[in-house]
């Protein structure tokens, strides 16, 4: 799967430097695209997007497969390793005592059930995390190529003659990899003379060392060595169509200092509508705390609380995440379209340390993770105004 994956990726980006080639050409001749261009550059687009749903298949596929290392779901679930086999892995480094199923790379070694694990517990303990789009990625960066609009149509009787229309420009997004680690330790004591449960330490320990500083990084990551937060990206008042691409649409409340209900208002329908419906709420539990009290013009509470456990609330009818990544600000956004989390197919790594500090046995756990906007229009951020 890996290699078909790099066969389709490899005819993409024949195809856009053609589509790049056709383009350049009428730029550089201060003219708009021939009939014979544009119906050549339809094809290729036309091209493009089916390449791209093959590419999506692809990569659930090849996500499903890391996985599953080569095994079924009962299969896998039968041959997990014991604690036992865990603990001997920790106590010597010796990978032989461990069942079938495990990859070694340069000392590092996947165990496929503690790895899947590993993923599930971050998707739970992360807002962004389980609201984004998350892509599997076998390089060291991901590339995304985004229409960014501006097909044009007209109207014609049948006799009309045809004029040339303008065609979609498109964006290419890059998101770079980087190396997220944990390093949880425990004693040797504990190893040796306990019913240890390794497997939850290790999850739990590494779940907690890597879940806040993906969230933190998501949120308000500048790129470097780490993702690149949503709510540090370059900001304009623009409406959709007019701003640059890359840049997000930011609100300001019309009085100083507080956020009422028409900001609310005016802040939602900014989003376009196909956007919206699948819009939430991020904000901080103290901006949670002053929007429960606004009431609208019956005097009715805009806060909705949830009526059963594990529900969201729902403000204006949208449901709301809480987390204090997002400080004095409030974000509306569809996080499945506005940003992409990009996992390594590596997994989660792991390599014994019981050297740097006698008397405990350190796990070094390591991924490959990343992560960037690629919709700058399902996404929207409200602010003070000063």
């Amino acid at each position: 799967m890996m290699k078909k994956l790099l066969e389709l990726r490899q005819q993409k980006a024949e195809l856009v430097e053609q589509s790049k080639t056709i383009l350049a050409k009428a730029k550089t001749e201060k003219r708009t695209l021939s009939p014979d261009e544009s119906k050549q550059a339809k094809s290729i687009n036309s091209q493009i997007a089916d390449i791209n749903s093959h590419i999506e298949l692809a990569e659930v596929t090849a996500a499903e497969e890391r996985a599953l290392i080569g095994e079924t779901v009962e299969q896998r679930s039968n041959d997990k390793p014991s604690n036992t086999e865990l603990r001997a892995f920790v106590q010597t480094g010796d990978i032989r005592s461990l069942s079938v199923g495990v990859n070694t790379d340069g000392g590092y070694t996947v165990i496929p059930t503690l790895d899947k694990s590993i993923e599930v517990l971050l998707r739970e303990e992360s807002v962004f995390r389980k609201n984004a789009t998350v892509k599997p990625c076998s390089s060291k960066s991901y590339k995304k190529l985004v229409s960014v609009g501006g097909t044009t149509t007209d109207w014609a009787a049948e006799s009309d003659t045809r004029n040339e229309t303008n065609t979609s420009k498109l964006e290419e997004v890059e998101i770079a990899l980087n190396s997220l680690y944990a390093y949880p330790k425990t004693t040797q004591e504990l190893l040796d003379w306990s019913d240890f449960d390794v497997s939850s330490w290790l999850s739990s320990e590494v779940t907690a060392e890597s879940s806040l500083k993906e969230e933190t990084a998501f949120w308000n990551g500048d790129g470097v060595k780490k993702a690149k937060g949503i709510l540090t990206y370059a900001r304009s008042t623009d409406i959709d169509g007019t701003r640059a691409f890359g840049e997000i649409q930011e609100l300001t409340s019309a009085a100083s200092g507080v956020i009422d209900f028409d900001d609310l208002v005016t802040f939602q329908h900014s989003v376009a509508v196909a956007y919206r419906k699948g819009c939430k709420w991020y904000m901080s539990d103290a901006m949670a705390l002053s929007l429960r009290k606004i009431k609208d013009g019956d005097g009715n509470f805009i806060w909705k609380s949830a009526l059963t456990e594990g529900q969201p609330d729902l403000l204006l009818g949208k449901p709301v995440e809480i987390t204090d990544q997002v400080g004095d600000e409030v974000v509306f956004a569809d996080l499945t379209k506005a940003y992409y989390i990009i996992d390594g197919t590596t997994g989660t790594r792991l390599i014994k340390d019981n050297i740097t500090q006698p008397g405990f046995v350190k796990m070094h756990a390591s991924r490959y993770v990343g992560g960037g906007l690629v919709n700058d229009r399902a996404v929207k951020i409200l602010k003070k105004a000063a």
